[in-house]
């Protein structure tokens, strides 16, 4: 880590309270190597004020902006509560080490994992990318302007991601596999269907039998395997996706009534112009595009 991404960021924007009941808060500690991919936070957690975990979580902090080990930190903390917490794939582990750590043997963990919802993640992902100095990305359609979908047709589902800015996958680990799933709504503006698709697609190994989607209708959840030998795996991750998200008809509910109201600005992007392989990247990287987005 530089100098310049301690002085720059607040470590303090990584302390936020849990929902629910008692009152909890937590203090995530993301990897400040800008250069690393690791998803992983250091979570510490008590029960009760913020000050007091403010006051308990500050030799952790310390480390941290000393590029310090603050992981080991964190692990030899007296009355706090520490994990790591992997913000794609919600997965477990101590705050040193990569080997998974099982809730059910660490019931301090589970409980604070189990309040750490969308909404808590996304804020952790938001400290991930600002810890390492980045930018957070614009919201789509910031200030009611209209949200450019590429390819999309009047009548087609929209995917959550395309209208809410998200910095984070939905990632489920089954054996040695890796799924990611995607959720897509109907966005008709008189339509009161209620139908939602979670489209679940293999991420590793690459280019592995796709599962296939699951359709709700608003009450019933109705199985779509991409080949009939797939309908037991899309069952299994249907499955872990509800376990995930045990409040999934107030989600779909929620997140419906969002992209209702966006319905009358979302449109469909205008056609890309054909960039030649030695011009600069339209992404704004500065790279040239055949050693960026258009990489083979």
């Amino acid at each position: 880590m530089t100098s310049t991404t301690a002085f720059e960021f607040n470590v303090e924007q990584g302390l936020m309270e849990l929902p629910g009941t008692p009152a909890r808060w937590i203090w995530a500690f993301t990897c400040p190597e800008p250069k690393c991919a690791c998803r992983t936070a250091v979570v510490l957690s008590l029960a009760g004020e913020r000050e007091l975990l403010l006051e308990l979580g500050r030799p952790v902090a310390d480390a941290w902006l000393r590029d310090a080990h603050y992981g080991h930190t964190a692990q030899d903390l007296k009355g706090v509560i520490a994990f790591a917490v992997d913000i794609d794939t919600h997965e477990l582990f101590p705050p040193v080490g990569d080997a998974p750590l099982d809730p059910a043997a660490h019931p301090g963990v589970r409980e604070v994992a189990d309040r750490l919802d969308d909404d808590v993640l996304d804020a952790i992902a938001r400290v991930w990318e600002m810890g390492k100095g980045e930018q957070l990305p614009p919201e789509p359609g910031v200030d009611g302007a209209k949200i450019e979908i590429e390819g999309w047709r009047p009548g087609d589902p929209v995917v959550w991601d395309n209208v809410r800015s998200s910095l984070r996958g939905d990632t489920y680990v089954i054996g040695n596999r890796i799924f990611e799933a995607v959720e897509l709504y109907c966005v008709e503006p008189d339509c009161a269907c209620g139908e939602v698709i979670v489209d679940f697609s293999i991420v590793i190994p690459r280019g592995a039998p796709q599962p296939g989607h699951v359709v709700f209708d608003g009450e019933v959840a109705t199985l779509h395997p991409e080949r009939e030998q797939q309908r037991e795996r899309l069952a299994e991750l249907w499955n872990v996706y509800c376990a995930r998200y045990p409040h999934y008809l107030e989600r779909f509910a929620r997140r419906s009534a969002t992209m209702h109201s966006l319905a009358g600005r979302i449109v469909a992007a205008p056609p890309r112009r054909k960039v030649a392989r030695n011009e600069s990247c339209p992404c704004g990287s500065g790279k040239k595009f055949k050693k960026c987005c258009g990489a083979e």
